[in-house]
């Protein structure tokens, strides 16, 4: 569905913007009248930025590592110099590294997963807080996975497991602060 103006007079981050659904979700965003700051590790996250300027529409891209909380409030800063604000955030880093019996894991392995899946939500929400509780407003919505519950892939499950305790958790401990927090799990 199509709701031309949904997003008009929003700024929206949208991380992990370079591909798959953070691609779709930003494009989708500025095409129904949002500003956007499309971030991503990759510099491919520029061809989005292109495509979404080329329609006519409001962005800018921005790189950085969300494994570290570092590089989340960088996006934090980037997005208030460029745009002087942050209405909603989209929390879409993550995906599945490895696919196997969870004894085949080695100890690095197990940290990756965890590192790429639930550290870059769990850094961002922490970095965009202060500015949403200081205008006592924003949304902020999380990435998870149905895959909290399937076999070859636990590191990626709790980590997803994570996002939902923490979206659960934040969306209670904010909900009189003006802040609306949820989740959806493709």
């Amino acid at each position: 569905m199509n709701h031309p103006n949904r997003f008009n007079d929003k700024v929206v981050i949208v991380t992990g913007a370079a591909q798959g659904i953070g691609r779709g979700v930003a494009l989708r965003v500025a095409a129904e009248g949002g500003t956007v700051l499309a971030v991503d590790r990759s510099d491919i996250v520029n061809e989005v930025l292109a495509e979404i300027t080329g329609s006519g529409g409001k962005a800018a891209a921005f790189q950085a590592d969300l494994e570290t909380f570092a590089g989340a409030q960088a996006v934090m800063a980037e997005c208030l110099e460029k745009f002087k604000r942050i209405d909603v955030l989209i929390n879409n880093v993550g995906g599945t590294i490895w696919a196997k019996p969870f004894e085949h894991y080695e100890e690095l392995q197990i940290e990756a997963e965890i590192r790429r899946s639930l550290f870059p939500t769990l850094w961002c929400c922490r970095a965009v807080l202060p500015f949403m509780l200081k205008k006592k407003k924003g949304v902020i919505v999380n990435v998870s996975s149905v895959a909290t519950r399937s076999i070859h892939r636990v590191p990626y499950a709790a980590a997803k497991g994570g996002v939902n305790a923490l979206t659960a958790s934040l969306a209670m401990e904010h909900a009189n602060n003006g802040i609306r927090i949820n989740a959806t799990a493709p």
